[in-house]
């Protein structure tokens, strides 16, 4: 998807996106991936990152993965049915990279798989249904 396009559907997201803080750097059928830079907004008491946030990024990720269309404008949208997290390594800042792929499609139900990296490391993946 050319830069004008993943910006003019980036405009279409919910507000949700901008508390994130994340981009849509790639959007092709199937698969989608997100970015976002780490701020003091995303950390816990701890220090890392809250797996609220990165949980919110994996479903972003993924129900992206499984809504491309290539009419501009000809928004898709879907809901979360489920979605099973593993939490892998703790980041505290950086980059993260997020990365979602469609693994199935039904009639009315998809499924995906994401995952979420910051530099070499895995920080978290999961697996998702979407209707």
């Amino acid at each position: 998807m050319s830069e004008i396009n993943l910006k003019l559907e980036a405009d279409n997201m919910s507000g949700f996106r901008e508390v994130l803080g994340f981009d849509v750097v790639e959007w092709a059928p199937d698969f989608a991936v997100i970015s976002a830079q780490v701020s003091k907004k995303h950390l816990n008491r701890n220090g890392f990152v809250h797996g609220g946030v990165l949980v919110s990024l994996l479903d972003s990720v993924a129900g992206l993965s499984g809504t491309y269309c290539k009419v501009p404008g000809n928004l898709r949208r879907c809901i979360t049915i489920s979605l099973n997290t593993q939490f892998m390594s703790p980041v505290k800042d950086g980059v993260l990279r997020v990365e979602g792929r469609l693994v199935n499609r039904g009639r009315k139900i998809f499924f995906v798989e994401a995952r979420i990296s910051a530099g070499e490391s895995v920080v978290a993946t999961a697996q998702g249904a979407f209707r």
